[in-house]
């Protein structure tokens, strides 16, 4: 077991190793507190963009689905005839200067997740760590009403107009400790401050009943895996109804939520072997089976459509989210607002 796993254990479960660090909790609190605390009282001075903007974001560590998010919202704002730009960290990249996203970017120059948001939204992106200069960028370059920001809650430097925090149904807010005794990068209080908190889940999880805050539930839906050249589709029911034996590979941030799709979608347990890799791992050839059927995200097989693979039965699954319609109006109605004053501003 790994380092990250071990942590992860610690956080999310009865470990509690982590406990270890308690002693530099009161420094850290300090820290999270004065950096909120500066931005309520425009201390300290954030970029205010003159269209709405709006976070997509958490107060943990790890994957919670902030991406199939950020892919619904700009499905929505399309449809809706807005014109929505995305702006994103690019995380494991080394950038001097923003840069626009396509989708012929490569993952290794940009990061993973900003180049499947491109293929998946077809909206212009720009990727920088500094969110403000990327915004400034996509206004500058592409004819865009609303941004929407992957990630940055706690990226200060951008002022924002709607957040959105996305919590795991099953992880929750795991011990409630703050880096590094727990997995939160804010206070679990931070919650209580945003627009709206959403979590994927059928059913109200007692991680979530636990916070006592009103929570969306949303849904995935795929039916179908897609081959990682993007040539051929199998449906789900084809995929999993016979005897074949699939190797579930994932370098994502929770990748047993991933599993948990794969089951839901009529995956057997008896059916898999899995291997999991750190956030953003940089896939080589050796990472991937010789032979062998085998699943990956979206956001892995964005970087493995590079490489030199032999093994032709690698397959990805495509995620939509599925958003309540009384989330859809609560946020449209709020947009419409702050347009509004946006104009009058």
């Amino acid at each position: 077991m790994n380092l990250e796993s071990l942590i992860t254990r610690s956080w999310y479960g009865r470990a509690g190793w982590t406990n270890v660090f308690r002693p530099i909790q009161p420094f850290v609190k300090r820290m999270v507190s004065r950096k909120r605390s500066q931005f309520l009282t425009q201390n300290k001075a954030s970029y205010k963009a003159p269209v709405p903007v709006i976070v997509v974001g958490n107060i943990s560590v790890g994957g919670t689905g902030k991406s199939p998010m950020v892919v619904a919202l700009c499905e929505l704002l399309v449809a809706q005839g807005h014109r929505p730009g995305i702006v994103s960290r690019g995380h494991g990249v080394n950038l001097i200067k923003p840069i626009n996203v396509s989708e012929k970017s490569s993952a290794d120059l940009v990061g993973d997740e900003p180049v499947m948001l491109a293929r998946r939204t077809k909206c212009p992106l720009v990727v920088f760590p500094q969110r403000a200069e990327a915004v400034k960028q996509l206004l500058t370059d592409f004819n865009v009403d609303i941004v929407i920001c992957d990630d940055g809650m706690q990226h200060y430097g951008l002022d924002r107009d709607i957040e959105i925090a996305m919590l795991d149904a099953a992880r929750g807010v795991g011990n409630g400790q703050l880096l590094p005794v727990g997995p939160l990068r804010e206070p679990v209080s931070r919650l209580s401050e945003v627009d709206f908190v959403v979590s994927i889940s059928n059913a109200m999880t007692d991680k979530l009943s636990a916070l006592q805050l009103p929570i969306t539930l949303t849904s995935l839906h795929s039916s179908e895996l897609t081959s990682l050249n993007g040539s051929a589709r199998l449906t789900c029911q084809e995929a999993f109804q016979n005897n074949t034996n699939w190797h579930i590979m994932a370098g994502i941030g929770n990748p047993q939520r991933f599993l948990n799709t794969l089951y839901d979608l009529g995956l057997q347990p008896k059916q898999t072997t899995h291997k999991w890799f750190s956030d953003h791992h940089a896939f080589d050839v050796s990472d991937i089976p010789n032979s062998g059927a085998v699943i990956m995200t979206e956001k892995d097989a964005v970087k493995c459509q590079a490489l030199d693979i032999k093994n032709t039965n690698i397959w990805y699954l495509p995620v939509s989210m599925v958003l309540p319609e009384n989330f859809k109006t609560s946020f449209l109605e709020k947009l419409k607002l702050i347009k509004m004053d946006k104009t009058d501003e």
